[in-house]
């Protein structure tokens, strides 16, 4: 973000970490700044003073977190900044502990208490969103609610943010607008729980926003869901998904694991059957339906036959896309006492067969699209190297792949029709469509 002379404005350095619900916590406080007559800085260096929105989610999310704090707190020692705050989940999680243990910190607020933050700072001011260094204005992530109910065994989520919570339907919509407004072309709808939308609002159901977001915003502007929790996506929704202009044929389902014992040590209320009919009933409506998931190894209780379901489902379901990770026993879960737990060399050997499996599976997938012609919202253009790169339906930001075209006569932030020359692992080439751009 280019730094901008303000008259008597103090300069803001602000690390958003974790998840993509912490960018738009932290584009909301942004914002607020901004309207207080605050510069935002790219570099602490250049800043005053320097928030962290941080994650506390897992283990090594919550070393990132310390990690950035300690070079920050250096930078204050040699008087290069004024002041340091730490905001957000690690806060939520850990609290007064936390204020003892780093006694350099100078503002805290847990997640959305940003009241907490303009305070300390001396000033009061509304907003709204400002978009953060480095990300791009035509994909934004739209909240849709907060916090969780699901109680999965080695989740932490409910303990940090609080219990599930729908924002109106209204807010949403007037916020979808406003981020239409201002050049987004994809939005993105995140929550913990997306699918459980509205159950807190008299009745209302996810098919309600969708209604209404569809019916306001222009035909040409992507909806993309992520972050599905199984239980909630029904047939119906995947038949949605597949007729619809906005909303995509993309279906981001964390699973966690395809072994009915472990899932229901887990507390994932699903059985593999019951994820592999949603699996198959998408490709059976659209062959090309993009499936992403995510999954975990080396949970307790993860002998060699779970382990074996969970590679065989991986290559009978043909997903475009998984993520993975090893279990982290998280201090206040249920799933840290468990017994039986793979040590973390057979965890992380399993991570390694689980994603050199998928990697065919991505290979084959990939192929499909050879010769083909897909819609691709460019976002980054090399004029000097002559490319440039975009995201077809098939891609979520940051998580995916992209798509890789010349960039001669290309508008960044526009939509155009490429023609697919060639596959990788987990990108595609392509040449613009002239008769069809």
């Amino acid at each position: 973000m280019k730094t901008r002379d303000v008259r008597d404005g103090t300069r803001i350095f602000l690390l958003s970490l974790g998840c993509a619900k912490n960018q738009v916590d932290s584009e909301l406080l942004a914002g607020r700044l901004e309207a207080a007559g605050m510069e935002l800085v790219s570099a602490p260096e250049e800043a005053d003073v320097a928030l962290i929105n941080s994650c506390g989610f897992i283990q090594p999310a919550v070393e990132e977190s310390l990690a950035a704090y300690f070079d920050l707190e250096e930078l204050k020692m040699q008087g290069k900044l004024r002041q340091i705050g730490l905001l957000g989940c690690l806060y939520n999680r850990y609290g007064e502990e936390l204020r003892r243990e780093l006694p350099e910190v100078d503002i805290w607020a847990r997640s959305e208490e940003w009241e907490s933050v303009l305070a300390a700072l001396g000033v009061v001011a509304g907003g709204n969103r400002s978009l953060l260094p480095g990300f791009s204005p035509w994909s934004r992530y739209l909240k849709i609610a907060e916090g969780c109910d699901n109680r999965c065994s080695y989740c932490m989520i409910p303990s940090i943010r609080g219990p599930f919570r729908s924002r109106s339907r209204d807010a949403i919509v007037n916020e979808a607008r406003w981020l239409v407004d201002n050049g987004a072309r994809e939005l993105c709808l995140i929550a913990q729980d997306p699918t459980a939308w509205g159950r807190d609002l008299g009745g209302q159901r996810l098919d309600d926003l969708l209604d209404a977001l569809e019916g306001e915003l222009p035909a040409d502007i992507w909806l993309r869901l992520q972050y599905l929790h199984p239980h909630g996506v029904s047939e119906s929704l995947l038949e949605r998904m597949v007729s619809g202009r906005q909303l995509l044929p993309y279906l981001d389902m964390p699973l966690q694991h395809a072994d009915d014992g472990i899932l229901a040590s887990m507390n994932r209320n699903v059985t593999a059957e019951r994820a592999g009919e949603l699996l198959s009933y998408a490709r059976a409506l659209d062959q090309d339906f993009a499936l992403r998931t995510t999954f975990i190894t080396g949970f307790p209780g993860e002998g060699r036959r779970a382990f074996d379901r969970l590679l065989d489902f991986v290559g009978r379901y043909e997903l475009d896309r998984v993520g993975a990770f090893t279990f982290w026993p998280e201090e206040g879960t249920v799933a840290a006492v468990l017994p039986k737990r793979p040590s973390r060399p057979v965890a992380q050997g399993r991570l390694d067969r689980l994603m050199a499996r998928q990697l065919e599976v991505s290979r084959r997938r990939q192929r499909r699209f050879v010769g083909r012609t897909l819609q691709v919202l460019v976002e980054r253009v090399d004029e000097e190297a002559g490319l440039a790169w975009g995201r077809s339906f098939r891609d979520a930001p940051e998580v995916d792949g992209e798509v890789e075209i010349p960039s001669q006569g290309i508008e960044i932030g526009t939509f155009v029709s490429v023609t697919v020359t060639e596959a990788l692992d987990h990108d595609l080439i392509g040449e613009v469509d002239v008769h069809h751009a």
